[in-house]
């Protein structure tokens, strides 16, 4: 384990990991649980403008699951010489800004793990309104995120 990442680190993972594995499962216990079609789009106002088969309902944790092990590769795996850190670090910064990068990544990992449980579940039940506005709060909060650790980055290289 890298000496900079923390025990908070690990079980953001953790909790991440484990809600890609539940919304996997969610998904498998879905497609034979459920006979009529899901809604499969949306549009801007959250009203459904298109519905598919339920083997549908499995695509989204599908697609998550190489994002979060990039995302896990990028903490463990990766050597540090492959971040793209938000600052330069200062001589003596580096465990600082190396910690707080991984917490960004490691945010986006438990952001990433339950944002796939809970649409995978709104969109098995029809839940369409519920689908959009966590697609949005999802996304404001990946930017959020990245602007509060940019700004500690910062603050924390002076």
């Amino acid at each position: 384990m890298k000496p900079f990442l923390t025990i908070h680190h690990l079980i953001q993972e953790l909790i991440g990991v484990i809600g890609e594995a539940i919304s996997l499962i969610v998904a498998i216990v879905m497609i034979f649980t459920i006979k009529e079609p899901v809604p499969v789009h949306y549009d801007i106002a959250g009203n459904v403008d298109r519905y598919g088969s339920i083997g549908t309902i499995i695509i989204m944790p599908v697609i998550f699951i190489p994002c979060i092990l990039i995302l896990l590769a990028a903490v463990h795996i990766f050597p540090l010489s492959l971040w793209s850190l938000p600052v330069k670090p200062k001589p003596g910064r580096e465990a600082l800004i190396y910690r707080d990068t991984a917490y960004m990544v490691t945010l986006y990992t438990l952001q990433t793990g339950i944002y796939s449980l809970l649409s995978t579940i709104f969109a098995g039940f029809g839940k369409t309104t519920l689908v959009g506005t966590l697609s949005a709060i999802w996304a404001i909060s990946m930017v959020l995120t990245a602007l509060i650790i940019f700004i500690k980055c910062i603050l924390e290289n002076r």
